[in-house]
């Protein structure tokens, strides 16, 4: 297993699941620092020689602030990646001890709080930094994802307004937000974020599907099969799209129209329709 993508940590986006190892490939603070030439930050080895490389870089020692806190979160994401949340928030404590005031720490353990699911720390952390910075559209992203796990949706729905206010072309803003106002009800809002979805990655058959069951709860299935056969264009076996489609034939034809959808659907992801019935759906 190789590690990817440490140089520069450039994928910041990936948290709706509260996953500790996406987050910790968020973008250094400052735009112009670079790689140094050192085996903790080339990218191209395997975790285990990524967490030797990074404990040597470290206890050799160094004058710079930022490569010894890169070098303590390049270990952190590796040890996540191998189910060590406990070893991984060590490093991230160290990271922030080096340097209390940057904001992108107090972000990664939040991240690591979330996915040990101890999400009153998570919110602290996010507080602290957004006290630090308050302009960066991720930190409102997962302390709205952190509210919503708490089922705080006001909350929830704030720091998700936050982020697409900063960054109106993420998607995952949309996404979560609609998410949000599935869960309030607020059908109209969620189709309208998840239209916006759609209309800035069309070619993904997420929007479609979430979009397709935003209908089925409101009760528009001749809007839900087009979406749920779009995404069927695009990903022949995506089994909630499967399940939705079976639905509505079921719905609005006889009853067992949709069958071979629904069997189809639960042998590709056999606990699919726990999923369905997680959205509200009857």
């Amino acid at each position: 297993m190789r590690m990817r993508a440490f140089p520069m940590f450039s994928a910041r986006a990936a948290l709706s699941a509260g996953v500790l190892a996406a987050a910790l490939l968020a973008a250094p603070a400052n735009a112009k620092e670079e790689a140094p030439v050192d085996p903790c930050f080339d990218g191209k080895l395997s975790i285990k020689e990524v967490l030797a490389a990074c404990e040597a870089f470290i206890e050799k020692g160094n004058d710079d602030k930022i490569l010894l806190i890169r070098a303590h979160s390049v270990r952190a994401m590796g040890l996540s990646a191998t189910g060590n949340l406990d070893a991984a928030m060590d490093e991230i404590n160290a990271a922030v001890e080096i340097d209390p005031k940057r904001a992108n720490s107090y972000f990664m353990r939040a991240a690591a709080f979330d996915a040990k699911k101890d999400y009153d720390k998570a919110i602290a952390d996010l507080d602290q930094a957004i006290e630090l910075k308050d302009d960066d559209a991720d930190y409102y992203l997962l302390r709205g994802l952190v509210y919503s796990r708490k089922n705080e949706l006001d909350s929830a729905l704030t720091n998700l307004n936050k982020k697409v206010e900063l960054d109106p072309k993420a998607i995952n803003g949309y996404s979560s937000r609609g998410e949000i106002y599935r869960k309030r009800k607020e059908y109209d809002n969620s189709i309208a974020d998840y239209t916006q979805v759609i209309e800035l990655d069309p070619e993904t058959a997420r929007g479609y599907v979430d979009r397709g069951w935003i209908y089925v709860l409101d009760d528009q299935l001749d809007k839900a099969g087009p979406d749920f056969d779009t995404a069927l264009k695009i990903q022949g076996n995506n089994a909630l799209a499967l399940v939705g489609r079976g639905l509505v034939k079921s719905r609005t034809g006889e009853p067992t129209d949709g069958s071979a959808d629904l069997r189809l659907a639960e042998r590709l992801e056999p606990g699919v329709f726990d999923q369905v019935r997680a959205l509200g759906v009857k």
